[in-house]
């Protein structure tokens, strides 16, 4: 996970990994440290809509399984999903 992530792309977090979410909220509380130095996870992300996108259900399923070949890396058409650091802070195109 990228700590420059924004709400958007933490509720995708929360939404597909919810074990992996509450895990890093937990290290926020045992580690005395928040990944945004004004707020906890939970109020960072607040009501923000994930920006997940679920038109393409074997990249779903890729994201959630950790199961992809060297083919599925490559987006074909336009690419649906964050680019975070390398199309800036928003994670276009999100």
């Amino acid at each position: 996970m990228c700590i420059f992530s924004t709400p958007k792309l933490f509720a995708g977090i929360r939404k597909l990994y919810p074990e992996e979410y509450q895990l890093l909220k937990h290290d926020e509380e045992i580690l005395e440290f928040m990944l945004d130095n004004k707020c906890d996870l939970d109020t960072f992300v607040g009501n923000a809509k994930s920006c997940v996108y679920h038109g393409d259900e074997k990249a779903i399923r890729s994201l959630v399984t950790g199961e992809f070949s060297a083919n599925d890396i490559y987006a074909k058409g336009q690419r649906m999903y964050p680019a975070a650091a390398f199309h800036g802070g928003e994670g276009e195109p999100c």
